[in-house]
């Protein structure tokens, strides 16, 4: 069912009171809902473009130089790769929370390719898949090399123990299994370190007692 209001028309046409940019970026997101229940296009409503118009008018008038935001911006990206969002959403009950089951396993994936690489084996190599099996599960994103396989978890059934990992031989399961917390996967070193501690450096033969 369409139907159309004048709300997102009035906004556009006496823009007056949104001057602020929180007053502006509302009054266009209601203009699109308002839009969007009319059935008509976006980009092609003069009321939204308008409003777009003022939202521009308003950010530009209360901002800095393109220069000093796109510093900024750069800065606040370093930041969010420095620490990412999988560091904050692992440990909690995300079963039902869809973006952040997006954002985890795509980051995951992403940090598997690099700590394979950081550990001296090619992440070409390997295969990385995520399985999510319905809509409540939080999914698991697992990783298999020729000589390693590693799973994590959003929550590990014991604490700090999102990641899994195991020695492999030609790719077959090849050895004991064994726990590390979310931080290694972002953290190399450390995860270098576990793997002396466990299963050996990888490149060499497997030793009988794994």
């Amino acid at each position: 069912m369409f139907y159309d209001t004048q709300y997102r028309h009035d906004e556009a046409l006496s823009p007056a009171a949104l001057t602020t940019l929180t007053a502006a970026l509302h009054a266009l997101n209601k203009g699109v809902e308002d839009c969007q229940r009319a059935g008509k296009r976006i980009d092609r409503d003069a009321a939204i473009l308008l409003l777009i118009r003022n939202l521009a008018d308003v950010a530009e008038r209360d901002a800095p130089s393109i220069t000093a935001l796109r510093a900024r911006c750069t800065r606040d990206r370093l930041a969010i790769v420095a620490h990412p969002a999988l560091l904050d959403i692992a440990g909690n009950d995300i079963a039902t929370d869809e973006p952040a089951k997006r954002v985890f396993h795509y980051q995951v994936r992403r940090a598997l390719r690099h700590l394979l690489a950081a550990i001296g084996l090619d992440p070409d190599d390997a295969r990385i898949n995520t399985m999510i099996q319905h809509s409540r599960d939080e999914g698991a994103t697992e990783l298999r090399h020729p000589e390693i396989a590693i799973r994590v978890v959003p929550r590990g059934l014991v604490l700090d123990g999102e990641m899994s990992f195991h020695r492999c031989r030609d790719g077959q399961d090849a050895g004991m299994l064994f726990r590390a917390p979310i931080a290694e996967l972002v953290d190399p070193a450390a995860f270098v370190r576990r793997l002396s501690a466990t299963i050996g450096a990888l490149g060499t033969p497997l030793q009988a007692a794994a």
